[in-house]
């Protein structure tokens, strides 16, 4: 460039506003997608990292979980179809097929002794994680009414008249599927 030909310098002077045009861009996009992650955390990212997917399984078995032996103590003798169903679609293996099998013989069971059963979660804890196969531990406060607690009185261990109080530990072992987390079985613990 020779400092003989103003024109040239203006030529310099307009192609270098161009350039710094297009990064104050590109900082301007960088900046706002900074902010992006940095407010939204790396759920605003495309992908998942390794870290992610294993927190959502964790979460997922965890709630599977829950729902399974919430749903396995959930009994309403006057109305049992549902609280079967709820059970028949959260497992699968022969689980789900045993407790299929016995299915008819709960709601045989239920009616007559007018049995109403609800449970609530009171600890999760994940025994074993892997790909396709967890453990989960399950404690569960129970309260069960029925025609045989109807003369039960409130006590320390149970503060409700006519109904019996337990506290139950269950070992579900959950298999993944097709549709995601499944109970494959359900075993009491002491």
């Amino acid at each position: 460039m020779s400092s003989d030909n103003p024109l040239e310098v203006k030529l310099s002077l307009a192609r270098l506003g161009r350039v710094n045009t297009v990064l104050a861009a590109l900082v301007v996009i960088l900046v706002v997608l900074a902010a992006a992650v940095f407010i939204g955390g790396a759920r605003v990212l495309p992908w998942t990292t390794p870290a992610e997917a294993a927190a959502a399984d964790y979460d997922e078995v965890k709630a599977v979980a829950e729902e399974g032996v919430i749903a396995f103590l959930d009994v309403d003798y006057r109305d049992m179809d549902p609280r079967i169903q709820a059970v028949k679609e959260i497992s699968t293996g022969t689980f789900g097929k045993e407790y299929t099998a016995i299915a008819e013989q709960i709601r045989q069971a239920a009616i007559p002794a007018q049995t109403i059963s609800k449970g609530k979660v009171k600890q999760v804890g994940i025994r074993a994680i892997g790909s396709k196969k967890a453990v989960v531990l399950v404690a569960v406060d129970s309260v069960v009414t029925s025609s045989q607690t109807a003369e039960l009185k409130k006590s320390d261990t149970c503060p409700y008249d006519g109904a019996r109080c337990s506290k139950y530990r269950f070992k579900v072992s959950l298999a993944k599927t097709k549709d995601g987390w499944r109970m494959s079985d359900l075993a009491g613990v002491n």
